[in-house]
């Protein structure tokens, strides 16, 4: 039983050792295939994970999808989870694209759905779903501190922020951006190179206080104030909107714009309160539009030209060395003032001033000097003194045309429905400034010297007028002639002024002297003296108005030296003068007649036997008439007739008397020498005399005949001859005088 028993315990140890050998080497290799247990949890660290994904969306349409290297979920200070190796898309309502971004760190809040990386970030716009990795030049934005929700995809951030896209780059303080809306907004130090669509395209670079890019609208909006440079263009300006196209710069609004393109040769500033300004396909500027107090600067090495006006429109033409102005457009009272650049000791043009309510403008290749200028409405031409001696001229026209030559200086103008003022200087000689000369016509041209940018000729037509103090001018055509002073009239041409007046095919008036020439037809008429003290009677009566004709007509010393000539005819009361020329020198207080002469003296009584006015007429071909002494000196055969009375003689002298004795004949006297003949002729008789000298007396009719042997042949008395005869028309008596060597001499015819 004992052995029994101790079989039985050592069967029971046996089994108990197998057991428990089993069991350790089950445990042994249960051991080593079970894995090693994960490490532990960081303190206040819930979960973590690595390949971590979130995802939301909205039906079918994903929102966001977030994915990590590393996750840990932290509960303290508040629920989020901390992520590692950090990419996220935030798609867009259409779910075709999404904002991809990248960040080493960020934590994700899941409560509210927001992730925040305080490290750098880099945001990638508008990825096409299907494409993991962003390829190409799309938009990307770089910065750190960035905040986004995933509800909404909402990107902002308040650190520098960078940022590139396929045609430039960028950066700013602060930014936001909305997938859903596709709005970019840039918060301030806002800097913007726009590179181009290729290499040979030149940069523009852009600066703002704050940016708003709205990609609905492929607009930009810049403000409160923007800066803007392309190559030698710049511009400053408030608040401004930039309008893209393809990714290119196409337009540029700006309020508040001050712009300027500068040049080795030239400088354009412009400016506006709104400025519109337009790009091509290149980003390059084709026109630009300034509205309310716009302004343009343009600088040349010849000259400085200012533009104001309501609006100002400038085209440019694109050329590889950029864009060149090519014209300018000012719209609602323009002023352009224009002022000459000289060099030392070189002669200043006048400044130039042109007004309208439009102007166009237009450059020279190259757009550095003005080719021209025209005005669209009725506007003002001044040229104002820019050194002593130059008269200040003012044109007001419906229209006008200004032609430009090298260093911007005055080349050719014209104008229509058109009045001048010219005003000069008063010299050291003048007691008062001149007069203005004034001129009025349809139709105005002018050129100017190439060299000094004067004016050199202006021509004028169609209902011209003149007028220069009391002088005054009309003619269909005329032409002032700068250097000399010189005005041509034509076609119906007259002047006149408070002395007269005179009309003829042709007048060359001097506008500083007041001399002129008259041809062709020429008619004149100078009006009585009105002076104190002015004589009558006369040939060159003062108190009467004198009439003339002639072919050609001159007058110096302000119309006191006057000269006709060609079938000259001369009119004044009854008295008359014919010549081919004749000359009168009021200072003098002479006339000179040449060629033809014929004078005619009417007697201011009637004769009382015909109750007629007797005319006294006489031809020679030279006369002179002395005024002082009221003697006309005829020479060279002479032939006087009166009524009854022919004298013909080689001289004569005739007085006449004054008029200040009412009823006295204009002829006093008169004195007939060499080869004197005298033929007489009443109702009843004639008479015929001979002698070297005779007188004759009108006021008693009284005839003297001498020099060598006097005769006088009576058809009724006979033949009477001796030294000197007198005869009493009058009474009809005759006295004869003889000497002792010839007596007398009668033949006395009976009847």
């Amino acid at each position: 039983m004992r052995r029994t028993r101790r079989l039985f315990l050592l069967a029971i140890v046996v089994i108990v050792g197998a057991v428990g050998a089993s069991y350790y080497v089950q445990k042994g290799l249960q051991s080593r295939s079970t894995p090693p247990a994960p490490p532990r949890l960081n303190r206040g660290v819930q979960a973590a994970s690595r390949d971590w994904v979130y995802y939301k969306g909205d039906g079918d349409r994903p929102v966001v999808e977030i994915r990590a290297r590393d996750m840990e979920r932290v509960d303290e200070p508040t629920a989020h989870v901390r992520l590692k190796g950090v990419q996220l898309k935030l798609y867009h309502k259409d779910g075709k694209e999404y904002d991809f971004v990248k960040s080493e760190a960020a934590e994700f809040n899941e409560t509210d759905g927001v992730l925040y990386s305080d490290g750098h970030v880099e945001i990638t716009l508008a990825v096409p779903e299907g494409e993991d990795a962003p390829r190409g030049r799309l938009m990307k934005i770089m910065g750190s501190g960035v905040k986004i929700v995933s509800a909404t995809g909402r990107v902002s951030t308040d650190r520098e922020t960078k940022f590139e896209f396929d045609l430039g780059n960028g950066g700013a303080t602060g930014a936001d951006y909305d997938p859903q809306t596709r709005d970019l907004v840039l918060h301030s130090a806002v800097t913007l190179n726009w590179r181009g669509q290729s290499p040979e395209q030149t940069p523009m670079q852009v600066e703002a206080g704050y940016l708003l890019y709205r990609e609905s609208e492929s607009k930009v909006y810049l403000r409160p104030w923007a800066k803007f440079k392309r190559a030698n263009l710049s511009m400053e300006a408030g608040e401004s909107v930039v309008t893209l196209e393809d990714g290119a710069i196409r337009l540029v609004e700006a309020q508040r714009a001050q712009g300027r393109d500068q040049y080795p040769n030239r400088q354009l500033a412009f400016g506006a309160r709104d400025l519109r300004m337009m790009l091509d396909a290149k980003s390059t500027v084709e026109k630009i539009v300034g509205t309310g107090d716009a302004q343009l600067d343009a600088i040349s090495a010849a000259a400085q030209t200012n533009i104001k006006t309501n609006q100002i429109d400038l085209d440019f033409i694109i050329t590889p060395e950029g864009s060149q102005l090519k014209t300018a457009l000012a719209s609602g009272k323009a002023v352009i003032e224009s002022k000459p650049i000289t060099r030392p000791g070189e002669k200043a043009p006048p400044i130039r001033v042109l007004q309208a309510d439009s102007v166009l403008t237009k450059m020279r290749p190259g757009g550095e000097e003005i080719d021209s200028m025209e005005t669209h409405t009725a506007g003002t031409l001044e040229l104002i003194p820019n050194q002593p001696g130059q008269p200040r001229r003012h044109m007001a026209a419906d229209r006008m045309w200004i032609q430009y030559g090298e260093k911007n200086r005055l080349e050719g103008f014209r104008a229509v429905q058109v009045a001048t003022r010219t005003t000069k200087p008063r010299t050291a000689e003048m007691k008062a400034d001149p007069p203005p000369a004034l001129t009025w016509s349809r139709d105005l041209t002018a050129g100017f010297d190439p060299e000094t940018g004067e004016l050199r000729k202006l021509d004028q037509w169609n209902d011209f007028r003149y007028q220069e103090g009391t002088r005054q001018a009309t003619a269909k055509h005329a032409t002032l002639e700068a250097r000399t002073n010189l005005i041509t009239l034509t076609e119906t041409a007259r002047t006149w002024d408070a002395t007269g007046s005179v009309s003829g095919d042709k007048i060359v008036l001097h506008q500083e002297t007041g001399d002129f020439t008259a041809e062709g037809k020429v008619s004149s008429t100078r009006l009585p003296d009105k002076k104190p003290g002015s004589s009558g009677g006369g040939m060159l009566a003062q108190d009467e108005a004198v009439q003339g004709n002639a072919r050609r007509m001159t007058s110096k010393d302000r119309n006191q030296l006057v000269v006709y000539e060609g079938d000259a005819v001369l009119w004044q009361s009854g008295n008359r003068l014919q010549a081919d020329k004749v000359t009168i020198d009021r200072k003098a207080k002479s006339l000179v007649a040449e060629g033809k002469v014929v004078s005619q003296f009417l007697d201011q009584k009637e004769e009382p036997k015909t109750k007629k006015r007797v005319v006294t007429v006489v031809r020679a071909p030279w006369m002179r008439y002395d005024d002082q002494e009221h003697l006309a000196y005829y020479r060279g055969g002479v032939r006087l007739v009166r009524e009854g009375m022919d004298v013909k003689s080689n001289e004569l002298r005739a007085w006449l008397n004054e008029q200040s004795k009412p009823g006295e004949s204009s002829l006093k006297q008169m004195y007939a020498d060499g080869a004197v003949e005298i033929f007489q002729t009443d109702s009843v008789r004639t008479r015929r005399g001979s002698s070297e000298h005779a007188e004759y007396y009108v006021a008693d009719e009284r005839m003297v005949l001498n020099g060598g042997i006097a005769q006088m042949v009576d058809s009724v008395k006979g033949t009477t001859r001796g030294r000197q005869l007198t005869y009493f028309s009058r009474n009809d008596t005759l006295q004869v005088e003889g000497v002792l060597t010839q007596p007398v001499v009668s033949k006395i015819r009976r009847n």
